[in-house]
């Protein structure tokens, strides 16, 4: 059987934002990574999306995350790293105790605490969230039924983005029934 998957970020057209090229770090299985840098009011914001696969290898996987954080790390920039790692994080394991220590050196937690995925009375969290420990955020399931996984929405509150000035403008409805309307107003 072969699976493809497919990684994407969607940014709001006002951002500014840069792509990240990581490519070159990508393995297939090991781990798949994207990344886009955002310029916010005070800081610079980097969102990653990744996939490692069940059967990838794991030491692979948290050296390579670890060189690339630790390459992109500056003082005014702040990670947020999701995507499908294939870690259960509803129990305790080696894996998700050797992640947890990577990513807190960079000051980064885990905000999912939901199952994400649930097949046959079994239930997981393999889908994840990790965002720096000093935002403050909600998140919650957001089950859509589009795949045997769970997607999350997670709300940053102590974010604030920069404003481009959109312009708004007011389209009339003309049609049989405003038009008499507007006669009536204008007598």
């Amino acid at each position: 059987m072969v699976v493809f998957v497919y990684i994407y970020i969607y940014i709001q057209e006002s951002l500014k934002f840069t792509n990240i090229s990581l490519q070159k770090h990508c393995k297939e299985q090991d781990v798949e990574i994207i990344a886009v840098l955002l310029k916010l009011n005070k800081k610079n914001l980097i969102i990653f999306c990744v996939y490692r696969a069940p059967s990838g290898d794991f030491d692979y996987f948290l050296n390579k995350l670890d060189y690339i954080l630790n390459s992109l790390h500056t003082y005014k920039t702040e990670f947020i790293i999701c995507g499908d790692i294939n870690i259960n994080y509803l129990g305790t394991n080696k894996k998700k105790k050797q992640l947890n220590y990577l990513l807190g050196t960079y000051n980064l937690i885990s905000t999912v605490y939901f199952p994400t995925r649930t097949v046959n009375n079994s239930a997981t969290l393999t889908d994840n969230i990790f965002i720096d420990n000093r935002i403050h955020y909600t998140i919650k399931p957001s089950i859509n039924g589009l795949s045997d996984h769970d997607a999350h929405l997670i709300t940053l509150n102590n974010f604030s983005l920069p404003f481009s000035n959109i312009e708004t403008s007011y389209i009339r409805n003309i049609n049989k029934n405003t038009i008499p309307d507007f006669q009536l107003q204008l007598s």
